[in-house]
């Protein structure tokens, strides 16, 4: 019920004032009036978003693989293939381009949702002014629904005290379930909300993967939809976690590619450039670009590196061949319900295949991400034992491999190349496309979807939405090309991703790539191509056209001050450790924790014990039998736990395969009072001593590398939830506490000395001037 506009111009609630009937004192000298509910225009198709993560441009059947995708081959078959399709080289920013319309810097989402330093560009959330697609279509008439992977919300927002405007349902999502972070376990996914209620989740099922999992709620969803109002379109966004690392598989799927890539990615990326040629995707000018710097042909591999890598490509390939098989249970679906003739689907990816696993892979990211290098040997065991790929393991594939994924394009995920942001699009709507199987070779742009969306359905994007003037899309609307080729819409983009920086004009493209952290020695070293002639961008035309790079570059600074993309920042996740001042009360602040609550988000405990003094009070009730869990904090690849077994009190230091464990320590029945103090020490070395009813009882034990905070799970207060934080009570479930516990009392202290955690952003801001 829309109801009245006052002079002010905001909506009047009052039901009499639109009241349109007569009001008597009784029902014969009355007449009853109703106003039209809200509804869709009429025809309107259901609308399904398939928003796969770190997918490749080659990695589907139809764009070249050899990876079984039989199920979006047939909606590419049916539909559209977009294969001069951009994005923009990350997940929040894309996502919050495609949701919007908007590029992402205009509406504070211009790097990873984890970082707030202080300027418009990069505030972490979609700003209020920037109105959804799930909003608008909301407002007229359509039920949205969404799964699996949200990533829009600051990380310093997610957990159950947070401001909760930017969380899904409160961005237009009617209903909601999956998780708000940037990656997951696919076998014990961290939190997973439904809605904005953490699901109270101890263990999960042997067979559970998440991509299933987000599956079968959405069809879930559309059933209940379908059986409500079948005459009410519906908006589903299904954003997959996957690829995104970690490359977890199960077993059965990546059991069909044992053996397929033992002859390595240069024969790969050949075999796919060769099938893209021969199916007319691509013509000749697409030449295969060099691999990158660093990436060793595969013939001068030694055989142990050549076996473990091509694992790394067979548990990929698993991840991706899941995720057509639960495409293919939504289709399914779609057409049991004969609601697949009117449901427009576009299936695509957030940006091009991720080179995080480094030059030669890894089984545990988590090291690599804190600067240990690949444990190979490891890997190898863990491959020849089934556990690759499996819960216990944090898998990125080597660098060669992505390379493979975004063939024929050089170079991958949070750079401006080609491979960071050419990636497949598919529409797939039987009513209402023309040319089925055709492939589309005009420009389209992440931020012309919503538009498209909104002109297919007949809707106007609205002037206001919740209070605030509605910003209107820089995107355009490709309806044309829906029913036959037609002339892109659009003749410019800028593109920037940690100072990386493209800007495409016509035919003609520069892209400036910088080194991560560190100084920005020259904002000028920009390459310039030729994307009509050169669309992989093998040949850096600069020096012999200096004036189209300083046309392109005044165009570049224009459009970077419009859109809130200054100031440059090419720092990694350094940039995610940092603070604004209003938090630094928080992350200083001691907590108490409780049983019998969920767990507390990481991003509460993970500060107060990141490379700093910290003290752990667990005061709790003891007898003899008694045992299970204290606390637990993390998970296997960076966790600690206080626990009873076998009478004794133990508490590790979990560091996947190399946990760091205190002695065992006896306890007199009754109260205890147990205290492990940590001291940081500077250089990443830490020290702990444990103290029991005022006793020291293991004194000061080298921890070294200090914690620097937790990855994934964050504190549970007598059980270990989820995955386990301590590989041996891992076979005891959630191994719950089977005494009483008061609470547990985290009082974090000084930083060590050398310790950039919990700054304040601002001081390190004049460090850098």
């Amino acid at each position: 019920m829309s109801g009245s506009k006052t002079t002010s111009g905001l909506k009047n609630g009052d039901p009499g004032k639109a009241f349109k009937g007569k009001i008597g004192r009784v029902i014969p000298e009355s007449t009853p009036w109703w106003p039209e509910p809200t509804a869709a225009p009429k025809g309107a198709p259901n609308v399904l978003i398939i928003y796969l993560d770190d997918l490749g441009f080659s990695d589907l059947g139809c764009f070249g693989s050899e990876i079984e995708t039989p199920n979006i081959d047939a909606l590419a078959a049916g539909g559209l293939r977009f294969m001069n399709y951009t994005t923009v080289p990350m997940c929040s920013p894309a996502r919050a381009a495609l949701l919007t319309g908007k590029n992402p810097h205009s509406v504070g989402c211009g790097w990873i949702a984890h970082a707030n330093p202080g300027f418009p560009g990069y505030y972490s959330e979609i700003s209020n002014d920037a109105p959804t697609l799930a909003e608008i279509l909301g407002e007229n008439g359509y039920s949205t629904m969404m799964v699996g992977k949200w990533h829009n919300t600051w990380h310093h927002n997610v957990h159950e005290a947070a401001d909760k405007n930017s969380w899904p349902t409160q961005r237009g999502f009617e209903r909601f379930y999956g998780f708000l972070d940037a990656e997951t376990n696919y076998f014990c996914p961290d939190k997973i909300y439904e809605g904005n209620v953490l699901k109270d989740m101890d263990t999960y099922a042997e067979d559970y993967f998440a991509t299933d999992d987000w599956t079968s709620k959405a069809i879930s969803w559309m059933k209940e939809h379908n059986s409500s109002e079948p005459h009410r379109p519906f908006f589903m966004y299904m954003a997959f976690n996957a690829p995104h690392m970690p490359i977890h598989a199960k077993a059965q799927d990546s059991g069909k590619y044992a053996g397929r890539y033992a002859a390595g990615w240069d024969a790969f990326r050949q075999s796919r450039h060769a099938k893209q040629l021969a199916t007319g995707l691509v013509d000749e000018r697409y030449a295969l670009a060099p691999m990158p710097p660093g990436v060793p042909a595969w013939a001068d591999l030694p055989a142990e590196k050549q076996a473990l890598f091509a694992k790394y490509m067979e548990l990929y390939a698993g991840l991706v061949d899941n995720i057509d098989q639960n495409v293919g249970r939504v289709m399914a679906f779609l057409r049991a319900a004969g609601l697949d003739q009117n449901t427009l689907i576009v299936l695509s990816s957030d940006n091009g295949a991720s080179a995080v696993g480094g030059l030669e892979g890894t089984p545990n990211f988590i090291d690599q991400r804190e600067g240990v290098p690949p444990n190979h040997a490891a890997a190898k065991a863990m491959a020849e034992d089934g556990r690759l790929g499996s819960h216990e393991s944090m898998t990125a594939y080597p660098t060669g491999w992505a390379q493979v994924s975004n063939a024929p394009f050089y170079f991958f995920k949070r750079t401006p190349m080609n491979g960071g942001i050419r990636v497949p699009l598919i529409v797939h709507w039987p009513k209402g496309l023309g040319e089925p199987g055709a492939v589309r070779k005009d420009w389209v742009h992440v931020t012309d979807i919503t538009p498209t969306i909104l002109d297919v359905i007949g809707l106007a994007h609205p002037d206001a939405i919740k209070g605030f003037e509605a910003r209107k899309p820089d995107g355009v609307s490709f309806k044309p090309m829906l029913q036959a080729a037609a002339p892109s819409a659009r003749a410019e983009q800028y593109y920037e991703l940690e100072a990386n920086r493209a800007y495409i004009a016509g035919d003609w493209k520069i892209a400036s790539l910088q080194p991560r952290g560190g100084k920005i020695e020259t904002l000028d070293n920009w390459m310039l191509f030729n994307l009509k002639d050169d669309p992989t961008e093998c040949h850096n035309l600069a020096s012999q056209h200096p004036e189209i790079v300083q046309e392109l570059m005044a165009k570049f600074d224009e459009v970077a001050f419009a859109n809130y993309v200054y100031p440059l920042d090419n720092r990694d996740l350094a940039r995610a450790i940092t603070i604004p001042p209003f938090l630094k009360e928080s992350v200083n602040t001691p907590r108490d924790f409780y049983p019998d609550t969920q767990t507390i988000s990481k991003v509460i405990i993970g500060p107060l014990i990141a490379d700093r003094n910290f003290r752990i009070l667990s005061e709790f009730d003891w007898q003899p039998g008694q045992e299970g869990v204290i606390f637990a904090i993390g998970e296997i690849f960076v966790g600690l736990s206080l626990y009873v077994m076998n009478d004794r009190l133990q508490f590790t230091y979990h560091r996947w395969m190399s946990p760091i464990e205190m002695p065992e320590a006896v306890m007199t029945p009754g109260h205890q009072s147990v205290v492990v103090e940590f001291e940081a020490l500077g250089k990443r070395r830490s020290r702990a001593r444990l103290v029991i009813n005022g006793i020291e009882v293991v004194a000061m034990t080298d921890m070294s590398p200090s914690i620097i905070g937790v990855h994934y799970e964050g504190i549970d207060i007598g059980l270990d939830r989820r995955q386990r934080t301590i590989s041996k009570y891992a076979g005891r479930g959630s191994f719950a506490y089977t005494g009483s516990i008061e609470r547990v009392r985290v009082e974090p202290g000084d930083q060590a000395p050398d310790s950039l955690f919990n700054r304040l952003e601002s001081e390190l801001t004049k460090m850098r001037d």
